[in-house]
């Protein structure tokens, strides 16, 4: 394997420390093993967080083929015991900003290059540069568990959450398990999801992380000083109230966390009732890696949004 990261991915000195655990010029590197959606996805996720400047995660090197297996290279991170809540917040909150204020940069340009069109140093180049996106998706599949997740561009929120992450969830249960139960709610809690995302159809995409459970971020130190670090992403262009829901399954978040999250993203109205849709989604998805386990909290959560 050592002589695969060197060849595939232009690093020195590789050696194996252990199974998947790596040291080279670069320092120790961890390998991550899984399908090719996986780690691709992974690899772009972590790109995409590292390119916000906003909050730590792993440095993605690449990925190694051989024999048919995939594994995904990345730094390896030495963590810390003792979460920082507030800072997490605050950090969060910064990456779910950022495509928001790439795309106000981009209207600021675009206004300036329309007053001052005769400028001579404005060049076509500038001009048509863009930085940011506009609608909802990821330009790779990404996997939240070992599933395939849908990541076509999408204009507005509500289709893209109706279309490729409820939707997909639902139709691989009712083929899996021939749930009539489901199979009879479904299209009513389409309608009723459309009506709760209505009042978001002028929400910016942020870069989410996707699947931000507490056993997928700690804390490690950068420069000497403790810092959050998020990990193991399916990342996508989304409402960034998406990013609670799983997070909202599994134990929630603190009021510290919370407190630093406002302060840079406004909690809106009817927050609470939209987090559930997305603690649902992550319950369905659950239902389709571990089986009926998952099957009861589904179906009461359904019941539950249908009630608003």
């Amino acid at each position: 394997m050592d002589r695969e990261v060197e060849a595939q991915i232009g690093l020195n000195n590789v050696k194996i420390l252990k199974s998947n655990i790596l040291d080279s010029d670069e320092g120790k590197l961890f390998l991550k093993f899984g399908d090719e959606d996986l780690v691709i996805g992974e690899l772009e996720s972590l790109k995409a967080i590292q390119s916000t400047e906003t909050i730590l995660c792993p440095k993605p090197f690449g990925i190694i083929r051989r024999n048919g297996s995939y594994s995904l290279i990345t730094s390896y991170i030495d963590f810390q015991l003792r979460k920082d809540w507030a800072l997490a917040g605050s950090q969060l909150a910064k990456m779910h900003a950022k495509n928001g204020e790439q795309l106000a940069q981009n209207a600021r340009r675009t206004r300036f290059v329309s007053v001052n069109s005769g400028m001579s140093d404005i060049s076509k180049s500038e001009e048509g540069e863009q930085i940011g996106t506009e609608n909802f998706g990821f330009h790779v599949t990404t996997c939240c568990g070992r599933l395939g997740q849908e990541n076509d561009w999408t204009e507005t929120w509500e289709e893209f959450f109706i279309r490729h992450r409820l939707k997909p969830q639902i139709d691989r249960l009712i083929e899996t398990h021939n749930d009539r139960q489901l199979f009879e709610l479904s299209e009513i809690l389409y309608t009723k999801t459309a009506k709760l995302l209505k009042c978001r159809e002028n929400v910016l995409p942020s870069l989410v992380h996707g699947d931000l459970w507490g056993g997928n971020w700690s804390m490690t130190t950068a420069d000497g000083a403790p810092e959050p670090i998020i990990f193991d992403p399916s990342s996508s262009y989304s409402d960034p109230e998406f990013e609670f829901g799983i997070m909202k399954m599994f134990g929630g978040w603190t009021q510290d966390f919370e407190n630093k999250y406002e302060k840079i993203i406004k909690t809106a109205d009817g927050k609470n009732q939209r987090v559930l849709l997305y603690e649902l989604y992550h319950n369905l998805n659950h239902w389709n890696h571990f089986g009926n386990s998952y099957r009861k909290s589904s179906i009461d959560l359904i019941k539950q949004i249908l009630k608003f």
